[in-house]
């Protein structure tokens, strides 16, 4: 594991048009460096705040003899955290830069010049989580965060970095630790009859036993939210795509299960270019899922009379459509009726895949035979199969494993601690007539508050921090 004093900086946003881009410093030596790279706005030398000040927005300007001499004295706003207060426990700074890929390469290159290095993917959520600041179960959120491409999924995702099933379980864990304290502490002064005797607590069955329960019901509050959870999966609801070639009636059928006028329909190519999503309901009136409206996959022809512009708006939404492809966790792959209907998604994406027929009124029109043992035939204008194709959609996501890697290691602690804290109370009743066994009761208790600190990272070995940190990318 690398140093957590070393200097180090990266981008926290990405290189793309913006009004602005930020570039993160944390460790040693930052003061110096920022007093390298900048002067007060009013061109004196850089003044900081001292360790007792709070985080300040300062205004400042490159230094003429580090990028000023390239980019002139550009106004640049920097966000400073003097010392342990800011969220890192250590001093940092965010630097705010008129939005410029060119201009963010050479502020880090230069910073990296003047003795820094470009952090590791996750090593500035690392550090805020061996600040204590952050618990494995926020420093997870990060990853949820960035991935976020829609509100629902960056609302759910900033829920989570809010903490507030992690606090819970600290709660808990934080009661156990006080409860075998007060065990420990009779055991350790059971034979003290002195008058002036520390006070032994009480450690009867009466005592103990609730307070045991009342851990347990937690617990079990706990593990219902994570079912909750479990359906949001990355951050946010689980995505459903409409995905097929260019004008067969996709955008139709989203329109008909979503039950609104939300994608545009016309009968010609390429009218659907980006995605579009809708809220898609169970029977008792519940969010289930998100259905995606896709542009149809492959719409342009190397040898067609498109215009070249009209061509690369094209080879763009079917880009982006196989990329949504990639993130749906299920795929409805929709087919013409008067084609092959058996298109397969195999090597596209690993995805739950229905097959569906769509206009197949269309075809008994014109006395065709439509049939299909794995499709579902279905027609917007008839209505024939919409209920069963919606019925089998929410089927397929209420059998979806979305758990997330906190999520499993929080349930599997949850599990270890609760297994604990019942062979604690059945400890408490003794055996043969004889009195519990308080340090078999201690031990026990020990066993869930570990379990317990496994999933919050206040007992944690390597292992876990490297697999939860090296997905998280670089800057975060």
């Amino acid at each position: 594991m690398d140093s957590t004093t070393d200097l180090i900086v990266a981008p926290a946003t990405a290189p793309q048009p913006s009004a602005r881009s930020i570039v993160r410093f944390a460790g040693d030596g930052l003061s110096g460096v920022l007093c390298h790279l900048f002067l007060s706005a009013d061109g004196s030398p850089l003044q900081l705040p001292d360790l007792q000040q709070p985080a300040q927005m300062i205004d400042v300007v490159f230094h003429p003899e580090s990028l000023g001499s390239v980019w002139g004295e550009l106004p640049v706003a920097m966000l400073f955290w003097p010392g342990p207060a800011g969220p890192l426990g250590s001093a940092v700074a965010e630097v705010q830069l008129p939005g410029s890929a060119p201009l963010q390469a050479a502020f880090v290159q230069e910073a990296c010049r003047l003795g820094a290095r470009l952090a590791r993917g996750g090593e500035f959520s690392l550090r805020s989580f061996l600040a204590g600041k952050i618990d494995l179960l926020q420093a997870e959120a990060v990853v949820a965060v960035v991935d976020a491409r829609t509100p629902q999924e960056l609302s759910q995702a900033l829920d989570r970095m809010a903490g507030g099933i992690g606090r819970s379980v600290e709660v808990l864990r934080e009661y156990l630790l006080d409860l075998v304290a007060d065990i420990e502490a009779a055991i350790d002064f059971a034979d003290d009859l002195a008058p002036d005797a520390v006070p032994v607590p009480d450690t009867t069955q009466d005592a103990i036993t609730p307070k045991i329960q009342h851990v347990c019901r937690q617990l079990d509050s706990v593990t219902h939210q994570l079912a909750g959870r479990d359906s949001g999966g990355r951050g946010g609801l689980p995505r459903v795509v409409l995905a097929g070639a260019p004008n067969i009636g996709k955008s139709s059928l989203f329109n008909h299960l979503v039950g609104r006028n939300a994608a545009l329909v016309e009968n010609s190519v390429g009218t659907t270019r980006d995605w579009i999503a809708g809220e898609l309901y169970d029977t008792s009136g519940i969010v289930s899922c998100l259905l995606v409206d896709l542009a149809g996959i492959g719409g342009l022809s190397e040898t067609g009379d498109c215009l070249m512009g009209e061509r690369e708006v094209g080879v763009k939404a079917d880009r982006v459509a196989r990329e949504e492809i990639q993130r749906a966790d299920v795929i409805v792959a929709c087919h013409d009726a008067d084609a092959e209907p058996a298109v397969s998604m195999a090597g596209q994406t690993t995805a739950e895949c229905i097959h569906v027929v769509t206009r197949v009124d269309q075809q008994q029109a014109e006395n065709k035979s439509v049939s299909s043992k794995e499709c579902i035939l279905t027609s917007v204008k008839s209505g024939v199969g919409i209920d069963q194709l919606r019925q089998r959609i929410l089927e397929k996501v209420s059998s979806l494993n979305r758990a997330t890697p906190a999520t499993i290691r929080l349930r599997a602690g949850i599990t270890s601690a609760r297994e604990s804290l019942v062979q604690a109370e059945k400890s408490m009743t003794g055996c043969d007539g004889l009195p519990p066994d308080e340090a078999l009761l201690a031990v026990l208790l020990r066993h869930a508050i570990d379990a317990l600190g496994e999933v919050t990272g206040a007992v944690v070995g390597t292992d876990i921090l490297d697999r939860v940190f090296s997905r998280h990318c670089i800057g975060k």
